[in-house]
Order: structure tokens, then C-alpha cells, then sequence
């Protein structure tokens, strides 16, 4: 009888523990999560608008097709697909209008 409740004694010390343990976990990850420093985002370089038109030129080549539109937060996330090159991916934010060249497919340039 006495192993009995020793073993129901300490089973209940490690219900309380494991409990305590889940408590202090959730409350560390919620305060980490304000405290925590905004990541930098990646480079971007901001479109040239036209004055007065409210349009932005991406300069891409003729003939080069935008494909694939991804929204990703506030961001965008598009494909263009250029006749005889690479395909490449862009993030488009929509905050500042910032465009940056992600990832491109295919050769590099002048490689056979």
C-alpha cells in the first residue's frame, strides 16, 4: 500500500511539473514574439514612375510575359517569362513599390 501511494504521489508531482513547464513555455513565446527584433527584408530597388501617371516601368525586354502572381503577405510574388532567356522570379511590395529580382532559371548570360 505504501508503494501505491508513493507512486501516486509522485505521478501527481510530474502532472504538476509538466503543467507548470506548458505554462512558462506559452507565456515565454508570446512575450518573445513582441520583444523580438523586425528582420530586415532583402534589398529592393524602387520603381521609376513617369510623372503625374502613376505607373511604374519594370524595363523589362519585348515580348516578355508576366505570369504567376503569388501574394504573399503584403508582398507579391510574379514570374515574367522572357522569349529565348530565362524565366525570373520578382517580389513586388506593395508598401513601397519596391521591385527585386529573386531567382533566375536557365544560363547565365554568355555561358554556352
Amino acid at each position: 500500500m505504501r508503494v501505491l501511494k508513493a507512486a501516486l504521489i509522485i505521478m501527481g508531482v510530474f502532472i504538476l511539473a509538466g503543467y507548470a513547464y506548458l505554462g512558462v513555455e506559452v507565456v515565454k513565446r508570446f512575450t518573445n514574439n513582441r520583444l523580438a527584433e523586425p528582420r530586415e527584408a532583402a534589398e529592393e530597388r524602387p520603381l521609376p514612375a513617369p510623372a503625374g501617371s502613376g505607373t511604374a516601368v519594370l524595363g523589362l525586354p519585348v515580348g516578355a510575359r508576366i505570369g504567376e502572381l503569388v501574394a504573399v503577405g503584403n508582398r507579391v510574388v510574379f514570374r515574367v517569362t522572357v522569349p529565348d532567356g530565362p524565366d525570373s522570379l520578382y517580389i513586388l511590395d506593395a508598401r513601397t513599390g519596391g521591385v527585386s529580382p529573386v531567382l533566375t532559371t536557365g544560363r547565365p548570360a554568355g555561358a554556352q
